[in-house]
């Protein structure tokens, strides 16, 4: 038994990198996964992989589902979806855009960083928004919420990208506040005189950052 038998994850940015080797992840350790991505051909590709690379694919649900998470009413109704399947346990907030044109103080077109903002920290907001949503709704005892934040989060970058990393900061920032926020929702004992940096080891709702960095 996988160590997510039962279970329903929703991956966003998943046709590749991160966000598709988590989904093969995942369902090998048994979870039903929604791939949601903003190119539906390129789902159909992942959705491929996985079957290629997951022993148990016709055991569990793997389903594309095509979503601009910078807009409130697509991620509502990627969670959603879920619904169907007993609702989410696992939200993994991937996706992300580091733009090309994206400079540093001087150089960054204003649009560009409105747009990596609206993609990297408001689609992870909504997406946690909606999964807190589905849990309550389906009364869960324990949930997961990850998100993918970067390494500049925490040391800044060498080259400029101004937009990608205050982006990636907010979300290391945002992930912490919810994690503390949210910590006494699910499963949780108040009999234990914890702190409040304690309250993430011990809650039912977790919120966890990655911060990923290139390798070498």
């Amino acid at each position: 038994m996988g160590r997510l038998e039962g279970k329903n994850a929703i991956v966003t940015g998943a046709a590749g990198g991160i966000g598709l080797e988590t989904s093969i992840l995942m369902a090998r350790e048994g979870a039903s996964v929604l791939l949601v991505d903003i190119s539906k051909p390129a789902l159909d590709k992942a959705i491929e992989q996985l079957h290629e690379h997951v022993p148990n694919a016709s055991a569990i649900k793997l389903e594309p589902f095509v979503c601009d998470v910078s807009k409130e009413d697509n991620v509502k109704a990627m969670v959603e979806y879920v619904d169907a399947w007993g609702g989410v346990d696992v939200m993994f907030n991937n996706a992300g855009i580091m733009h090309a044109n994206d400079a540093d103080a001087i150089d960054t077109p204003e649009e560009i960083w409105d747009l990596t903002h609206d993609i990297n920290v408001k689609g992870v907001w909504f997406g946690c928004k909606h999964a807190i949503l589905s849990l309550r709704r389906h009364n869960k005892d324990k949930g997961s919420i990850i998100n993918t934040a970067s390494v500049v989060a925490l040391v800044g970058s060498a080259t400029p990208q101004l937009a990608y990393t205050a982006s990636k900061g907010a979300v290391l920032a945002l992930t912490r506040e919810l994690a503390i926020v949210h910590a006494k929702e699910g499963t949780y004992d108040d009999s234990k005189d914890v702190k409040p940096n304690q309250l993430i080891a011990t809650s039912g709702f977790r919120f966890n950052a990655l911060c990923p960095a290139p390798l070498k």
